[in-house]
């Protein structure tokens, strides 16, 4: 089960890298509009978090819930905003999608 978890955290992380790159990709292109690398990150990030929510209570190790709550409600936001992003294709949603993965970045760095 530990094994699990730790697959879990590398490919929330590889997630987390393919997110930004793909977002900072699309920046320096100058196309700003949201690709398919962040659509799929996005879905890493937000299915990968909830599993180690899953795995960390199924271990008995300790969860920080508020802390839970807002990072799966920005992963959420992310992958909502991406997907319409996709669709409708304004420039807000993409810097919308670069600044909520910055604030998610900064949450689960921060708070402790």
């Amino acid at each position: 089960m530990d094994t699990l978890r730790l697959v879990l955290v590398f490919l929330h992380l590889v997630g987390f890298a393919a997110l930004l790159g793909g977002f900072l990709r699309q920046m320096q292109l100058r196309m700003m509009v949201i690709g398919r690398p962040v659509i799929i990150a996005a879905v890493a990030q937000f299915v990968t978090g909830a599993a180690l929510v899953w795995i960390r209570t199924a271990l008995d190790m300790s969860v920080a819930d508020a802390k839970m709550i807002v990072k799966a409600g920005l992963d959420l936001a992310i992958l909502l905003l991406a997907v319409a992003g996709v669709r409708a294709r304004p420039p807000w949603m993409f810097y919308g999608v670069g600044v909520l993965a910055a604030a998610a970045t900064g949450v689960a760095v921060f708070w402790t």
